[in-house]
């Protein structure tokens, strides 16, 4: 795709619409970053839209109060960590499916969202460098929500694969009823897994919010459902168990490189939902049939043979 658009494309690789490639990234990244741990483990988050938006209200309605604007972000990520707790108290407690327990959880954080802000935008004036850096600015000469978005990700990376956190949500993924009786502490890991993407969510509101200088009770919009769709394409399984972060961190630059493409060439806000889908199908078919290849490539290896001693011992 790279070598396609330097040829028919070749204002893609204008310096500012590269960094406007990866400010377009950067929020729906951190958000998958955080879902990349629920689906691992096989369940789902539909709640991180609604996270995103009550979380950017709080924080704007909170400085418009007067309080310091670094301890008004603090409570807005505690919301974002509060709203994941009851989604995995309500997944891992009372044993509902994901889908439908997150699905409840957005409908009902909308509407908070909502209530608190009367339906309107909550726009704050207090702009200092912190947010100018989560919004819109720029740090030797990337910018600031991208370096964001990196740092989460180099975070993700670290924990799913050197963490004992990180091992326990692919045994769940893998078989929640084998990882428990391994004795992997399912109940808390999950609930790790919940708080893990609302923060993120939450991270995402804030700079969602510092970008606008508006905290709007709808800005989480479909980020849902861009965040399952980076994940996908990064190749984590919706079943659970397979995929990590740097997959998740080359599907949400993908989303944001077809975005961008699309609209240097004209195609409608319309269409770009049409091809989005279109590309979701592709690559879970290009996921399963890369799963079935290493199963057959497993079951196509001679076992092993035993040697005399290990004979002997056994």
């Amino acid at each position: 795709m790279l070598i396609a658009l330097a040829v028919f494309v070749p204002a893609f690789y204008q310096p500012a619409n590269l960094l406007n490639v990866a400010r377009q990234s950067s929020i729906v990244g951190v958000v998958a970053i955080g879902m990349t741990f629920v689906i691992l483990t096989g369940g789902i988050d539909l709640s991180v839209g609604s996270i995103l938006a009550l979380s950017g209200v709080t924080m704007a309605i909170l400085i418009n109060q007067g309080m310091v604007p670094g301890l008004a972000i603090v409570v807005a990520l505690l919301v974002g960590v509060g709203a994941g707790l009851l989604n995995g108290l309500i997944v891992a407690v009372l044993k509902i499916q994901p889908f439908i327990a997150t699905l409840a959880t957005m409908v009902a954080i909308t509407g908070l969202a909502l209530r608190v802000t009367n339906g309107g935008p909550q726009a704050f004036n207090n702009i200092g460098d912190l947010f100018n850096f989560l919004g819109s600015g720029q740090v030797l000469g990337l910018p600031g929500p991208f370096l964001v978005f990196l740092i989460v990700a180099a975070i993700g990376v670290l924990v799913l694969r050197y963490l004992s956190f990180g091992r326990f949500l692919y045994a769940i993924g893998g078989s929640s009823e084998a990882a428990r009786l391994s004795g992997v502490p399912t109940t808390r890991t999950l609930l790790l897994a919940y708080a893990v993407s609302g923060v993120t969510a939450a991270l995402a509101g804030v700079m969602t919010a510092s970008r606008l200088g508006v905290g709007a009770p709808t800005a989480g919009g479909l980020a849902n459902l861009d965040a399952i769709t980076a994940v996908v394409i990064g190749g984590t399984s919706l079943m659970g168990g397979v995929g990590g972060a740097l997959g998740t961190v080359f599907g949400a630059v993908l989303l944001a490189v077809l975005s961008n493409l699309m609209n240097l060439i004209g195609i409608s806000p319309f269409d770009q939902q049409i091809v989005k889908g279109v590309v979701i199908v592709l690559a879970v078919l290009f996921a399963i049939q890369a799963t079935r290849r290493r199963i057959s490539d497993r079951r196509a290896k001679p076992a092993p043979q035993e040697s005399v001693r290990d004979r002997l011992l056994r």
